[in-house]
């Protein structure tokens, strides 16, 4: 249980961190407009769904926030596969926010530098205290990760990646087309 919760804590302090810094410190401070809404070329810019966002753009949290996320999942589970999906469902999510006009391709990537240090300070917070609350395992086996999480749950996960992703796919495509 105390994983368990080490784990969750670790997730909120990636949003907390890649998002707070984002929203309540640069946006602000930076200032620059998003595409949907700078005056110079807002006319210009395709708008989906009448989707402006707030004012400000950089740098993107929603990049900071999934790619923070899935840095630190990628880095306690270690399974080549689940971080694949893991970094396409940030990278899809990334684009969503370049198609809706809501961020320029600086944005993202400076949401994404942004949440891979927060993603790797969150693991780093994760692995100093559990390497103090738990006894020292060596996992080799073939139904386990290196880190110790079983692939029959880590499958799962990734199916739960892949839907999502379809569905947001085939629901996209029937909603703007």
């Amino acid at each position: 249980m105390a994983q368990i919760l080490l784990i969750l804590g670790c997730s909120l302090l990636c949003v907390a961190m890649a998002d707070g810094v984002a929203d309540f410190l640069v946006k602000p401070l930076v200032g620059r407009w998003r595409p949907s809404n700078d005056p110079i070329i807002k006319y210009t810019v395709r708008v989906v769904g009448g989707m402006r966002g707030g004012d400000y753009g950089f740098f993107s949290a929603h990049a900071a926030n999934t790619f923070s996320i899935a840095m630190f999942f990628c880095l306690l589970v270690r399974s080549k596969v689940l971080n694949i999906s893991l970094i396409l469902w940030s990278l899809v999510n990334c684009y969503t926010r370049m198609y809706l006009g809501l961020h320029y391709p600086l944005d993202i990537l400076c949401g994404l530098l942004w949440g891979g240090v927060v993603g790797i300070l969150a693991y780093i917070v994760y692995y100093k205290i559990y390497s103090r609350i738990a006894p020292a395992n060596n996992y080799i086996s073939t139904q386990y990760t290196s880190t110790g999480y079983s692939l029959s749950d880590v499958d799962i996960v990734e199916l739960v990646l892949v839907l999502t992703i379809v569905y947001t796919v085939i629901a996209a495509v029937v909603v703007y087309n």
